[in-house]
């Protein structure tokens, strides 16, 4: 297998993985490369399995638009995320009024909905239908990606794009990075955040780093350097970077551990998910994690290079 950033050979990593999620049939190999240590899966899906991957495992399109506390009391959203380790795009992206952006992958559309609330010219992109024709009735413009090769929309289009636990995803991510620099204008950026393959807790939970592993949904495993590298290959450089592990990743890797038998841990619950326990990982993360460099999710920042 080739590695897709450095065209180097990759060897396999692991010959086991299994679905842990959503329950899916199957056993993937990653395969890692030995040059740049990208992590790959393998066989890697086509397209039209990725598609049946999604529309199966979808949300139903019975969606609330309605702005929820967290954009009513933006402080206290990021107080809140601070504390609980989310990454939301919302606490640190910084757009304005009347700028264009893209949000690619917007699933339920409840950032999408929010920037579009506070005058953001803003679209989404998403590749389940019912989640494309629920955001359209509800007045939010939202594009249904068809090829996964190209983004649907015009060249030099966007300032600003967004992807939460998208690129992952993405079954060819060097096409994908020159789609993002087609449709952005020339000092436009990229929000990017991902699993990241040197957390610490990828050491520690191993197998059962499902937030991460999630095979077959997440074909590729990045880390800072892997992702800077490929981002200068193709016309961007990173302008900053950070990790953090949200409570909700770390607790679904828990009941991994706890749970070894269970196939569908995305709808398990169990005492993991009590308000106090939830809590007692929240504090106890913040206080690891300011010891330690590499968390779950990786966060990077990309500007486009001027020619």
């Amino acid at each position: 297998m080739t590695c897709p950033v450095c065209n180097d050979s990759a060897e396999i990593f692991d010959s086991m993985q299994t679905d842990r999620r959503k329950g899916l049939q199957g056993k993937w190999e990653y395969h890692a490369c030995r040059n740049c240590g990208l992590i790959s899966i393998s066989p890697l899906p086509c397209l039209q399995d990725l598609g049946g991957y999604y529309s199966n495992n979808s949300i139903s399109p019975a969606i609330k638009f309605a702005s929820g506390r967290g954009a009513r009391f933006p402080v206290l959203r990021k107080a809140f995320h601070f504390i609980s380790g989310d990454v939301d795009p919302r606490d640190f992206i910084g757009a304005t009024k009347g700028m264009r952006v893209l949000d690619y992958g917007c699933g339920c559309a409840g950032h999408l909905s929010d920037f579009h609330a506070r005058g953001v010219r803003i679209s989404g992109a998403e590749i389940a239908g019912s989640l494309v024709d629920a955001c359209n009735a509800n007045g939010l413009d939202v594009r249904k990606v068809d090829d996964m090769d190209r983004i649907p929309f015009e060249d030099c289009e966007f300032d600003m794009v967004y992807l939460m636990q998208v690129f992952e995803h993405l079954r060819d991510p060097i096409g994908f990075m020159r789609e993002l620099n087609r449709i952005l204008k020339p000092d436009g950026k990229v929000y990017i955040a991902l699993p990241n393959n040197r957390s610490v807790w990828r050491k520690v939970f191993g197998k059962n780093w499902v937030s991460g592993w999630f095979a077959p949904f997440h074909l590729y495993h990045f880390d800072r350097e892997t992702l800077s590298r490929m981002a200068r290959e193709h016309g961007f450089e990173p302008t900053s970077c950070w990790t953090r592990t949200p409570e909700s990743w770390f607790r679904l890797n828990l009941k991994a551990f706890f749970y070894p038998e269970e196939n569908k841990l995305d709808g398990r619950r169990s005492w993991i998910d009590m308000s106090l326990v939830c809590f007692v990982i929240m504090l106890t993360l913040r206080i690891f994690e300011l010891l330690v460099r590499e968390r779950d999710c990786l966060v990077m920042k990309l500007e486009k290079q001027r020619r």
